[in-house]
C-alpha cells in the first residue's frame, strides 16, 4: 500500500459542514477503490488541506476523487517520513 498526499486551497474558508458533506460525498467512491482517508489537516484560516490516504496506487486515489468531483491541486505518493 502507499500513502497518498493531497493538497488543496481554496478562497473560502471552510465550514465543518462543507467538510463533513465533502467526506461524506467521497467515502462510498473510497470503498470502491480500496482507499482510506488516514487524516485531513486544516489550516487555521480554513482555506489549505492537506489529506493523507493509504490506497495501493495513486490512481485508486484519484479514481476515487474525480468520481466524486473532489478539486484539488497537487496529488502525491509520499515516501517515507524522516
Amino acid at each position: 500500500m502507499e500513502t497518498i498526499v493531497l493538497e488543496r486551497q481554496q478562497e473560502e474558508p471552510a465550514t465543518e459542514e462543507y467538510l463533513n458533506a465533502m467526506r461524506a460525498k467521497a467515502e462510498a467512491c473510497f470503498e470502491v477503490n480500496d482507499v482510506t482517508r488516514k487524516g485531513t489537516y486544516v489550516s487555521s484560516d480554513g482555506k489549505r488541506f492537506v489529506c493523507i490516504f493509504e490506497a495501493r496506487d495513486l490512481q485508486a486515489v484519484k479514481r476515487s476523487l474525480d468520481s466524486a468531483g473532489m478539486d484539488y491541486q497537487h496529488l502525491w505518493v509520499a515516501g517515507h517520513a524522516f
